[in-house]
């Protein structure tokens, strides 16, 4: 059953782990993919990894910071598959670093491009899709959001912010046939994940079973992407708060 027949699919962040495993995964459920990434040599390697699993994709470089990317990440979309069926938010960064060591600048940073990213392209999104009474828009949250992370004020207070503007997005567009949600992981080990770590932190967090490989998430994606979620509106979909 390919759930995204006919679809398609516009990405940020599409040239990291997730991103190349999510946008693998939804050409596979039929969708076409624009992978959108500020690195085009990334967005283009997942694109190549599309195409090499039969799908359709595009490569689109951009900054998702700026509201002008989106527009032209949708331009692009509409203009090579015909159709822009679903946003898919995964643009975002996670330095380590104490609270009591950040800068104003990197504190900014952060909630920029986790957050504002977010509130840019579902804007965008929405404007496009309202008229047309059809579309999702799902983005990357975190359990973190919830619990913390040592290190980690910032992305978490991003990924609440995700959270916190999805719930609230879904209320003004209750029963238009467009909808919204985001969803969380859990902890998956792709460069991001790796990022200030050892390499004996990194075997020992493998081997205690703590952290997931990029794909084992792919199929929820796919599914919240899909019309058979079309009961879901505004929810966090997290598979561990705990890790």
């Amino acid at each position: 059953m390919r759930m995204l027949e006919g679809k398609s699919v516009a990405m940020t962040g599409g040239g990291g782990g997730l991103g190349l495993c999510y946008g693998v995964a939804m050409a596979k459920a039929g969708a076409s993919v624009a992978v959108s990434d500020i690195n085009p040599t990334a967005a283009q390697a997942t694109v190549d990894a599309i195409t090499k699993a039969g799908g359709k994709a595009i490569a689109v470089q951009g900054d998702v910071t700026k509201a002008a990317a989106f527009e032209e990440l949708f331009d692009r979309t509409e203009a090579a598959f015909g159709s822009f069926d679903v946003l898919l938010n995964i643009a975002g960064m996670f330095p380590r670093c104490p609270v009591v060591d950040m800068t104003e600048e990197l504190w900014d940073e952060v909630i920029t491009l986790n957050l504002k990213s977010v509130f840019l392209g579902a804007r965008a999104a929405m404007r496009r899709m309202l008229p047309r009474k059809q579309g999702v828009i799902l983005s990357t949250a975190s359990g973190t959001g919830i619990r913390g992370q040592p290190k980690g004020s910032a992305y978490s207070a991003s990924k609440a912010g995700i959270m916190g503007f999805t719930r609230a997005a879904s209320l003004e567009i209750l029963n238009s046939g467009v909808r919204i949600n985001c969803f969380g992981p859990g902890a998956t080990d792709t460069p991001l994940w790796r990022v200030g770590k050892s390499e004996e932190d990194i075997k020992r967090l493998l081997a205690a079973g703590n952290v997931y490989q990029p794909d084992d998430f792919s199929n929820v994606v796919v599914f919240l992407a899909s019309d058979l979620s079309a009961p879901l509106n505004g929810e966090f979909i997290s598979r561990d708060l705990h890790r």
